[in-house]
């Protein structure tokens, strides 16, 4: 303990002599080096504390002012929680309305498979099951090429054929004629007999053969394979009206020489596109005259109707862009009012929920002493 002199003891405070002393037992327990310095450092703050709690006066103001601030801060907490929980109202209608969005989007119905599936092929209608045709389309599919590879290969003797058909000639017929071409003597001998011709009648030195041209020609083969094709068809009966008794001579050259237009104007007559067709190509020919052939204002008359289709889908199609767009912006503009509403509700359960007073010290202020325009913004307050 250090040294001091009386005059030193008389002057210190009783705060100072019980730190001096509450040194002098601290010394006396444990040597000084033992003691580290953080708590000699903390010692000396916590003496420094004591005196002044010791020395500082108790004033009932302090007090009061103290238990003011007290409140103040409940109040703010409370306004704090009373924010949270407002906060906490809107999220669920945010959640709602985020809801009602994802329900009101349409929702993309899956279409079903059918059992079957129909084909019309010769006049007769087939029906697969997926699975049949995923089974046998390899097969299938392995024919078909080997077919149009046979049908290509068969294409620039289809004439020669149907001459053999024609003349009712068969595969040994066939073959005599190529052993007459060889001179084979005995098939020459054959034919003269089969034809009857007396040999004395040859002139053999003055011979001027032509060969004549038998066989039907391509676009004719084509026009027949048209007939084999659609001719099973009730309908087909329609098609033939038209072109030997409804339309000029001109039509029928025309589409003769093309047997594909046959073929889909057939098709047209199935479908039941030929009625409204005609019907217009009717019209175009009671306004020109007959300057052209049936079959040429027919097809005029659709292009006109194809033109008149794509116009109207464009236009129907922009309608539907058109309200689309507004049921869009009219759900927009209902979500914005639902969320304008659902903050008035918030501001409302705000303005409506208790507030606790605030105690302590209330401070009158008089209005009276303040000057015209104070006491006018006290009065509008009010």
């Amino acid at each position: 303990m250090a040294n001091f002199t009386d005059d030193e003891l008389y002057e210190m405070s009783d705060a100072e002599l019980a730190a001096a002393l509450k040194e002098a037992q601290a010394e006396e327990a444990s040597p000084e080096d033992d003691l580290p310095e953080e708590e000699e450092e903390g010692q000396e703050e916590e003496e420094g504390q004591e005196e002044e709690y010791l020395e500082q006066p108790i004033e009932d103001e302090d007090s009061d002012d103290d238990t003011s601030s007290d409140y103040e801060e409940e109040d703010d907490t409370e306004d704090d929680s009373e924010d949270e929980e407002g906060d906490l109202d809107e999220d669920p209608e945010t959640e709602e309305e985020q809801t009602d969005d994802v329900e009101d989007e349409p929702k993309e119905e899956e279409q079903p498979v059918p059992d079957k599936l129909k084909f019309k092929a010769n006049g007769r209608e087939y029906s697969f099951t997926p699975e049949e045709m995923f089974e046998q389309f390899p097969q299938v599919f392995g024919k078909a090429i080997d077919y149009t590879q046979k049908t290509q290969a068969i294409k620039p003797w289809r004439k020669t054929i149907d001459a053999l058909e024609s003349a009712k000639l068969g595969h040994d017929d066939v073959n005599l004629m190529i052993d007459v071409l060889k001179g084979d003597k005995d098939a020459i001998a054959e034919v003269l007999k089969k034809a009857n011709v007396d040999t004395l009648d040859l002139d053999i030195e003055e011979s001027n053969y032509t060969p004549k041209d038998y066989g039907r020609s391509e676009t004719e083969l084509k026009l027949q394979d048209v007939v084999n094709k659609v001719g099973k068809d009730p309908e087909w009966s329609t098609t033939q009206n038209i072109l030997s008794s409804e339309w000029d001579d001109a039509s029928w050259k025309t589409m003769s020489g093309n047997p594909e237009l046959i073929e889909l104007l057939h098709e047209d007559v199935k479908s039941g596109v030929f009625e409204r067709v005609q019907a217009t190509a009717d019209k175009l020919k009671l306004i020109y005259g007959n300057g052209r052939s049936d079959f040429q204002y027919y097809e005029l008359a659709a292009k006109q109707l194809a033109k008149e289709y794509e116009e109207d889908a464009i236009r129907q199609q922009s309608e539907e862009d058109s309200k689309a767009e507004a049921e869009k912006i009219a759900q927009v503009k209902a979500n914005q009012k639902k969320a304008r509403a659902a903050k008035q509700n918030s501001a409302k359960r705000k303005a409506a929920a208790p507030t606790k007073t605030r105690g302590g010290k209330k401070k009158v202020i008089d209005y009276l002493d303040d000057d015209d325009e104070a006491f006018d913004k006290w009065y509008n307050d009010l």
